[in-house]
């Protein structure tokens, strides 16, 4: 069992944190599934957005045991770079403390994750650092790679097409609501329906569900889409007719699909 140190590793953890003064939250389990119960401190607070997954991100990193031994450490050095949700681009000391302490991080924070075992190395160890151990890491998220790009290109799209946009102040997504509906907003496992029409900056259509006739059916929070284009859903209401634009991280990256480049 994966979790089988869970519930003692986060007892230790609190002991630590406590015998050494140490201010630290816990992001907690929930209901929707969300929550790790990790903990962590945050040192430094960046003014940049969050990384959804997909996302390639930059970040210099150290890690430890709870008790001091030292893992891994590229502070001073290159920094390095992973695509969240790719586990073929992390190297063996990024662990699933790292990338679930992103879910906690925006660009530019520094911060402290104290991770329970099982979001360590689980059983297996790695050099020095024995099997199932506690890891403390700290992190400094540079950069989600591409997205400022990306957002100047949309921005001055809108300002080229005399938009006024709404941005989500925790991804920075872009959306201009031309009707506005009610105040229904999707809870993640609800259904979602809705007619479509996709393009690239320079208008080209790559798909629609106008022609069919038939509206796109799919389960909000379930990874069935595109990321941008559940994060843009995010920011609607129901019956809501809106825009809203997808940069190419969040969308099929670099790789061409169909009528739509790299």
């Amino acid at each position: 069992d994966a979790y089988k140190y869970l519930n003692e590793d986060i007892v230790t953890i609190e002991e630590y944190l406590a015998s050494n003064g140490i201010d630290a939250v816990q992001d907690s389990f929930r209901t929707d599934g969300s929550g790790t119960g990790i903990f962590y401190q945050l040192h430094e607070e960046g003014e940049g957005y969050k990384a959804l997954q997909g996302a390639e991100v930059e970040f210099q990193y150290q890690g430890l045991t709870l008790d001091g031994l030292e893992f891994v450490n590229n502070f001073g050095s290159s920094a390095t770079t992973i695509t969240l949700g790719n586990s073929d681009t992390y190297p063996t000391s990024v662990t699933a403390a790292v990338v679930n302490g992103f879910s906690l991080m925006q660009e530019g924070d520094s911060m402290t994750v104290y991770a329970p075992s099982p979001y360590g190395f689980q059983d297996k160890g790695y050099q020095d650092v024995p099997p199932n151990s506690i890891l403390v890491y700290t992190i400094k998220f540079l950069d989600i790679k591409k997205l400022s790009e990306d957002y100047e290109k949309i921005d001055q799209y809108i300002v080229d097409n005399n938009m006024t946009a709404a941005i989500d102040p925790v991804y920075g997504a872009r959306y201009v609501i031309h009707r506005a509906g009610n105040n229904v907003t999707p809870n993640r496992g609800a259904f979602i329906s809705t007619h479509y029409q996709g393009e690239l900056l320079d208008g080209t259509v790559f798909d629609t569900s106008y022609d069919s006739g038939s509206p796109l059916g799919f389960t909000y929070g379930n990874g069935e889409l595109i990321p941008g284009f559940e994060l843009g859903i995010s920011n609607l209401h129901e019956n809501d007719s809106a825009t809203i634009f997808v940069p190419s991280i969040y969308g099929y990256g670099d790789s061409a699909t169909g009528d739509i480049p790299a």
